[in-house]
């Protein structure tokens, strides 16, 4: 009985390294987009409170305008702010600035939800629709401030050893991205979601 041998390939460990890297960007990528659909999702629970005084259609319209006020800054602001970054040699990827976009957003949802049982009570049993909206913009505020200091703070860890200038570049960038979000949320909010305006719709 005779036996042959054949020539095998050896296989190239850069093929195995590759596969391994991009099975943890897709990982990564995985998890960044599920921490940022919770948070909207968080996000909506407080909308169905501030609707729940004038009933079903109003709490799908509050419930909807909540996250798309986050989605909107990290639509419009998150992109501004890399490529600025990246002009400014920051050691940031945009796989990290996602991240922290992400991380920012998962922080206001959980606030809002935390705070939803009592944006229902204020807005159901108050008797002027100002006390509803000025609670329901104190709740926002809050989630605001602590998701974009969530968003903040994730950047400039990432910053690490970054030589003066590109920290200086950075926080400058930083702080008028955070002015922009603000304005944009605030915007956003104010335009669809009638409980602001004292009223619901």
């Amino acid at each position: 009985m005779t036996s042959t041998t054949g020539d095998f390939a050896a296989v190239d460990p850069r093929t195995n390294e590759q596969g391994a890297h991009a099975a943890i960007d897709r990982a990564d990528v995985i998890e960044i987009a599920r921490r940022g659909a919770v948070g909207l999702a968080l996000a909506s629970i407080a909308g169905l409170a501030m609707g729940a005084r004038e009933g079903v259609l109003s709490m799908a319209v509050h419930a909807a305008g909540i996250p798309l006020a986050l989605l909107a800054v990290v639509a419009l602001g998150v992109p501004s702010l890399f490529v600025l970054l990246a002009l400014a040699d920051a050691p940031l990827d945009p796989r990290s600035t996602a991240a922290a976009a992400a991380r920012g957003i998962g922080a206001s949802g959980l606030v809002l939800a935390g705070l939803a049982p009592a944006i229902a009570l204020f807005v159901v049993t108050s008797e002027s629709t100002d006390a509803a909206a000025l609670t329901t913009r104190a709740g926002l505020a809050l989630a605001g401030v602590v998701g974009l200091g969530h968003v903040l703070r994730e950047i400039v860890r990432a910053l690490g050893d970054a030589d003066l200038r590109t920290r200086a570049i950075a926080i400058g960038g930083l702080a008028g991205f955070a002015v922009f979000a603000t304005a944009l949320a605030t915007r956003v909010w104010g335009a669809l979601l009638p409980v602001l305006l004292g009223g619901a719709s």
